[in-house]
C-alpha cells in the first residue's frame, strides 16, 4: 500500500496564489531572490553551484544559473555566496500534542533548527486539528504538521492518558471515528493482539489510511511489514533479528519489497545509556522548556540516580547501543528506506530541533554517507506522506521552504547546524 497524502488547506491557498502569479498581470517582482547559492540536491547526491532561486508568494518560481541573471527586482535580495541550501528538515518522531499553546514555544525553537516539518506519532486529536487551523491560517510561523491523534493499543494501554484501548469489538467506530475527524494516519503500539493489528490493516488498505508506529510484542517484525505497516518506530523488536544474519536480511528483504520504512531515533538509544552511565544531558533550550516536560525529566533523574548500577550492567547497556548502531547501519547497506526522528517529549533529554542534528551525526558517525542522511530529513519525508510535488527538494514549483547554512554539511554533518537562515512558506523566519 502506498500513502497518498491529502495536503492541508494552507497548501491549496499557496497553489492558488501560484497559479495567480502565473497568469496575467503577472509581476517581474519576487519576494525573495538568492544569489549564487550551493543547491544541496539530495535526491541525487549532488551540489549545483552558482544558482540563483527566485521565490514568489511562498513557493520556488524560478531557478537560475547567476551568470545569466540580470539585476532582480525583489523585496528581500540574500547574497549567498560561499553558502549552501537544502530543503527544511522533517523531525519524523515527536509528541507535540499533549498541552495547549505548547507550540507558542516550541515551533520558533524547531524552526531556528531548520525543521519545518513535523509528524506527530501520538497525543491528542482535537489539538492536531486546532495546531493544523493555526498552520493554515500562518503557515510561515508553523511546521507543515501531519499526525495520528491517540496511539492505539491493547486493552490495557501503556500509555493510558495518551492511547485509545484498541479491540476487534470497538475497532471498527474508534477507527471511523479517527479517520473521519482528521488523523492522517493510524499510530499502533506495543499491546495489540494479532487479531486486532490484522483488523487495523484491513481497514488500512480498505480506507488507503496508513498505519505506523511500533512492532506489537504479539506479531513478528515479518509479519507487521508483511500486513503493510507503514513505518516502524525505533528499533523495538529488531534487535532480536541482528542477532540472526539469515533472519535480518530475510526481513529486510520482505520490508524492501512491502516498501516499509523505518525510523530507528539512535539519539534515545544514546540518551538511555548516557543515563545509565550518570550523565544527564542539559543545554541552554533546558530552560525555555514546558514545566511538566521538565518535571518529568528531572524525576526519572532522581530515579536513576537513586539507583546503584552494576558495572556490569553498564557494560551490557554500551554494547547493546553498539549493537543498535550496527543494526541501523546494516538496514542502510541494505537500502532499506530510512527517516529521521528524535522522540521529542517521549524520550528524556531529547530536545527540539537540536537532538534533529544529534541524530545526524550519530549516523554520520557509523558511517551513513552525509548526503543520505540529509536525504533521511527532507526528500524521504516527502516520498514517504506521498508530498514530492510540493516537497523535498530545491526545484522550481516547491514551497519555499529552505535552510541556508554557512557551511557545507555535506563536508561535516555537524555544518548542519551552521545556518545562516530558515525561509518558511516563503517568509525569512530566522536570520
Amino acid at each position: 500500500m502506498r500513502f497518498i497524502f491529502q495536503p492541508g488547506r494552507f497548501l491549496l491557498f499557496a497553489l492558488a496564489n501560484f497559479c495567480l502569479l502565473n497568469g496575467k498581470g503577472q509581476s517581474r517582482s519576487f519576494d525573495i531572490v538568492i544569489k549564487n547559492i550551493s543547491i544541496i540536491d539530495t535526491r541525487h547526491a549532488r551540489i549545483l553551484p552558482d544558482r540563483t532561486v527566485f521565490i514568489k508568494d511562498g513557493r520556488i518560481v524560478k531557478i537560475q544559473r547567476s551568470r545569466n541573471c540580470q539585476k532582480p527586482e525583489a523585496d528581500t535580495i540574500i547574497e549567498g555566496e560561499g553558502k549552501f541550501i537544502s530543503p527544511g528538515f522533517w523531525d519524523m518522531h515527536m509528541h507535540i500534542c499533549w498541552k495547549d499553546h505548547l507550540d507558542e514555544a516550541l515551533y520558533p525553537t524547531l524552526l531556528s533548527y531548520g525543521v519545518t516539518g513535523l509528524r506527530d506519532m501520538g497525543g491528542d486529536l482535537q489539538l492536531l486539528r486546532a495546531l493544523k487551523k493555526k498552520a493554515a491560517a500562518k503557515p510561515a510561523g508553523s511546521p507543515y504538521l501531519v499526525g495520528p491523534g491517540p496511539i492505539l493499543d491493547g486493552a490495557r494501554p501503556i500509555h493510558a492518558d495518551a492511547s485509545v484501548p484498541l479491540t476487534i469489538g470497538n475497532i471498527e467506530g474508534v477507527l471511523d471515528s479517527l479517520r473521519k475527524n482528521g488523523a492522517d494516519f493510524f499510530k499502533v503500539y506495543s499491546l495489540l493482539p494479532k487479531d486486532v493489528l490484522d483488523s487495523v490493516a484491513f481497514y488500512s488498505h480498505k480506507y488507503n489510511m496508513p498505519f505506523a508506529g511500533h512492532v506489537s510484542e504479539y506479531v513478528e517484525p515479518e509479519e507487521a511489514v508483511a500486513i503493510g505497516q507503514r513505518s516502524l518506530e525505533h528499533l523495538n523488536r529488531l534487535e532480536d533479528l541482528g542477532r540472526d544474519t539469515a533472519r535480518l536480511l530475510q526481513f529486510i528483504g520482505i520490508a524492501n519489497r512491502q516498501q516499509a520504512w523505518f525510523c530507528p531515533t539512535l539519539i534515545i538509544y544514546k540518551r538511555k545509556n548516557e543515563m545509565l552511565n550518570g550523565h544527564f544531558e542539559y543545554n541552554s533550550l533546558y530552560q525555555g522548556l514546558d514545566s511538566s516536560l521538565k518535571a518529568e525529566w528531572e524525576q526519572v533523574k532522581s530515579k536513576m540516580e537513586s539507583k546503584e548500577v552494576a558495572k556490569a550492567d553498564v557494560a551490557s547497556r554500551n554494547e547493546r547501543f553498539e549493537n543498535q548502531k550496527r543494526l541501523v547501519k546494516t538496514l542502510y547497506n541494505n537500502k532499506v528506506n530510512l527517516l529521521l526522528g528524535t522522540d521529542f517529549a517521549g524520550m528524556q533529554f531529547v530536545y527540539p530541533g537540536y537532538s534533529l542534528h544529534e541524530e545526524m551525526k550519530l549516523l554520520s558517525d557509523i558511517g551513513i554517507a552525509n548526503f543520505d542522511i540529509l536525504k533521511m530529513g527532507t526528500y524521504n519525508a516527502a516520498a514517504f506522506l506521498g508530498i514530492t510535488k510540493l516537497y523535498g527538494t530545491v526545484e522550481v514549483n516547491k514551497m519555499a521552504d529552505l535552510v541556508i547554512f554557512n557551511k557545507n554539511p555535506i563536508e561535516d554533518i555537524t555544518n548542519s547546524t551552521q545556518i545562516d537562515l530558515v525561509i518558511k512558506a516563503g517568509q525569512i523566519v530566522k536570520r
